[in-house]
């Protein structure tokens, strides 16, 4: 059985710009998602470097954008803070960038884990000892803190 395997089309270097620009309206990419998603398509890092750094200049290209775009998307998904600062670093987002979109006091994370918890549990009332330790873990996996959880509970 043969495997099919698509080839990733070669981007001159006249075109890495388009090519940036045709991600980029696609949806916000963080400068790292940008240059993995390219890097392998050209011949030269360097150039694909500079030609990111002009976009992100021009404001093209904008961590900022993307991190708040990123967050949102998260929180209406139901996950936490925790969880999307995670995401975020690992898409090479800074720390003091992070905590300033993640942590701003416009989010309020206990009233997006209440509307989780409500949408996952119709009844929140008499619940067992067993119940809200399994509520706790599959909260704390999606990225609230224990703070946030113990005081919804």
């Amino acid at each position: 059985m043969k495997l099919l395997t698509f080839k990733k089309s070669f981007i001159e270097e006249k075109n890495i710009r388009i090519k940036a620009l045709d991600l980029l309206s696609r949806r916000e990419h963080s400068f790292k998602e940008l240059y993995h998603k390219l890097k392998d398509r050209v011949d030269s890092k360097e150039r694909l470097l500079e030609e990111i750094n002009l976009l992100k200049k021009e404001n093209l290209q904008s961590d900022e954008r993307f991190s708040e775009s990123y967050t949102r998307s998260r929180t209406l998904k139901g996950f936490g803070p925790e969880k999307i600062s995670y995401e975020l670093n690992s898409k090479g987002i800074e720390d003091s960038l992070i905590k300033k979109i993640v942590y701003s006091e416009e989010i309020d994370w206990i009233m997006i884990l209440r509307k989780e918890l409500i949408k996952k549990y119709s009844i929140i009332e008499d619940l067992s000892s067993k119940d809200i330790l399994k509520i706790k873990k599959f909260f704390s996996q999606r990225g609230f803190t224990f703070d946030q959880i113990n005081k919804l509970l």
